[in-house]
């Protein structure tokens, strides 16, 4: 029974496979970088082994949360410590990430949005150069997404024991980095969107069974271990000793979004979003989770745009790379879901007329996504030993070459090959089903 339940399983979902695959694939041939928050996130794990704790070379213990610099240093202790394994943990939970996207899109949307969705964070040069560093945002997204999962089944199952999981997620994430604080966007606005489909309340007991792990977990290491005061996890160099930029450039979101995941992907999503609005009547439903995904993303641009233009912070503006990185995913989600979209919209449609019209816009739509997956594709074949993520014209956040891994003419023809492979994951489910659907109108044919 439970070989068939598995058998069930790898064939409804079997086009992930192939999606993992190929962001493994592309991904593990580039090469590995680095940078200097990446020298100084090592020597933190690193750090732990030698001495318990994640210092740095000044003496002092590192300005965030500790949990990611633990989990790298138990996987050193198996694997040997050495950089290039920190990468291997790096390009894991970039994996994991596309994996939980892809349920993700296809617990809100759908399983098209799921399978698309991760497609394109797979190898969009955003996430792929982040999978290929050592970093822990790679771990705190990951957590994140896992947390967002079991909240949204939580509030659909209006489970209290899913409430107390997604609150232990939740602090496992929000103690490996603080960034994991903007996955609470989506999570509320699901609540107060679907308020009226779901019997989940946001009540006193429901809040402190979400909220008790994150307490415990920051009292025991900072009230204990760490020997700080409680409220040590919000605190932050970055704003308790700022350095400030004196003229940032107004457009440097934008930029750094183009420059990390091309035109077509922001193209396609905006697309996405005036394609549900037009047809709101047919996509109801689409447009509510459209509104959490833009949503998140305004609020992370927001905060962001507002530690710059604001109080003209330097972090944020230099590393907007990793300050707006939680938003991609739902970049990715909105673009993705003009395959449900369209499948439900030509599904309602019957007039003639009607339906051409809409057959060239969600051709339309598919052709900008296919687009976004080229364009992410030549990026990575663009750069080679260096790749610079820039907020203007002479600030960027840069991956530098630490080991190269093939030949760069291999890598071209390896990366188109991959697009194929992806592609064809992608696709091969529609048309498999409408061959099935062919074959059995022939039986019947032939059976009259």
């Amino acid at each position: 029974m439970k070989g068939q339940n598995f058998k069930a399983i790898i064939v409804a979902h079997y086009p992930i496979v192939g999606i993992l695959l190929g962001s493994l694939l592309v991904t593990v041939y580039m090469g590995t970088y680095t940078n200097w928050d990446a020298q100084l996130e090592y020597e933190a794990a690193a750090s732990v082994l030698t001495q318990g704790f994640p210092y740095i070379s000044t003496g002092l213990m590192i300005n965030q949360p500790p949990l990611g610099f633990y989990t790298a240093a138990l996987f050193f202790s198996v694997s040997g410590l050495s950089y290039l394994n920190g990468i291997w943990l790096s390009t894991v939970f970039g994996l994991g990430s596309v994996f939980l996207l892809y349920v993700l899109g296809t617990v809100l949307y759908g399983k098209k949005t799921g399978l698309v969705a991760a497609a394109l964070f797979g190898i969009v040069p955003w996430h792929a150069y982040m999978t290929r560093i050592f970093l822990i945002d790679n771990q705190y997204l990951f957590l994140g997404l896992l947390f967002l999962i079991t909240g949204i089944l939580a509030v659909r199952r209006n489970s209290q024991r899913l409430v107390f999981g997604a609150g232990i997620v939740f602090a496992a994430a929000f103690l490996t980095k603080l960034y994991a604080v903007f996955m609470l966007i989506p999570m509320f606005l699901i609540i107060y969107l679907h308020k009226k489909e779901n019997s989940f309340k946001l009540n006193f007991k429901n809040t402190f069974l979400f909220i008790l792990p994150s307490l415990v977990m920051q009292a025991v290491w900072f009230g204990g271990f760490a020997n700080q005061h409680f409220f040590g996890v919000y605190i932050n160099s970055d704003f308790t000793h700022p350095e400030l930029v004196a003229d940032p450039v107004a457009a440097f979101l934008p930029i750094i979004f183009a420059n990390s995941a091309g035109w077509f992907l922001f193209v396609a999503g905006f697309f996405s979003l005036a394609f549900a609005v037009i047809y709101k009547k047919s996509l109801s439903g689409f447009l509510r989770l459209d509104a959490v995904c833009l949503g998140t993303i305004a609020t992370i641009m927001g905060l962001d745009m507002l530690l710059v233009l604001g109080l003209h912070l330097t972090v944020p503006y230099v590393s907007a790379f990793k300050y707006n990185y939680t938003a991609l995913p739902f970049f990715c989600l909105i673009a993705a879901s003009i395959t449900d979209k369209s499948s439900r919209l030509i599904r309602s449609i019957n007039h003639k007329k009607s339906r051409l019209i809409e057959t060239v816009l969600v051709t339309s739509g598919l052709v900008m996504l296919f687009a976004s997956l080229v364009e992410s594709t030549l990026f990575l074949n663009q750069w080679w030993g260096f790749a610079s993520f820039g907020v203007d014209s002479v600030t960027y956040y840069s991956f530098n070459l630490f080991s190269e891994a093939m030949d760069r003419n291999l890598l071209v023809q390896l990366h188109f090959g991959v697009l194929m492979l992806i592609v064809l994951s992608m696709v091969l489910p529609s048309l498999f089903t409408k061959l099935k659907r062919t074959v059995e109108q022939l039986r019947i044919i032939l059976k009259s």
